[in-house]
């Protein structure tokens, strides 16, 4: 049986300072009765590999209960009229578990790494349409698609679309699937 250990991150969200509540780190064994395939998302097409990824790894965008786009580690977005250009703003003092910045251009090499088509992910596909990825200023990050789609901000919030450190992408290079580090609310430890 597969298993990993996490720690969880002291998270504080306008909700806990508010009501004055933190969060104390844990730790947690995970125990998975089914083998999991990969722990890097762009790799994945297993559900299972996707739920595991899901506890240290966040997206710019997810769906809520009633599967409507709510903003997770983006705080707007703006489509141009012709749905082929998506400029995204991005919350500030966001850290990866590496103690990496969560910026543009994190967000540039995250979408670099997947529309790479020498990488051979397995959702590459789901990225294909991208045709460049800008960095505007640290918070602010453009794609510029190949075509028009109108939904794509909903591929945004896919859960394999989450965001990698980079400083761990150029560290792990194809090994990051053994390293995962992301701004989720677990740290991977081992």
């Amino acid at each position: 049986m597969p298993s990993f250990k996490l720690r969880s991150i002291i998270v504080a969200s306008a909700f806990t300072a508010l009501s004055a509540l933190a969060h104390a780190e844990t730790t947690a064994v995970m125990a998975v009765t089914s083998t999991f395939t990969t722990m890097d998302p762009y790799d994945a097409n297993d559900t299972l590999s996707q739920a595991v990824v899901k506890s240290f790894y966040q997206g710019l965008f997810g769906f809520d209960k009633d599967m409507k786009i709510q903003n997770v580690l983006a705080t707007s977005y703006e489509a141009s009229p012709d749905a082929k250009v998506y400029t995204i703003h991005l919350r500030k003092d966001v850290k990866f578990h590496d103690g990496t910045d969560f910026n543009a251009d994190a967000v540039k090499a995250v979408f670099d790494r997947v529309t790479d088509p020498n990488n051979k992910l397995k959702r590459y596909n789901l990225f294909n349409k991208i045709d460049k990825t800008e960095v505007v200023d640290p918070y602010t990050v453009k794609i510029t698609l190949k075509i028009p789609f109108a939904a794509f901000i909903n591929v945004l919030a896919h859960p394999s679309a989450v965001m990698i450190s980079p400083t761990a992408l150029r560290k792990y290079g194809k090994d990051i699937a053994s390293h995962p580090v992301g701004t989720g609310p677990f740290e991977f430890v081992e």
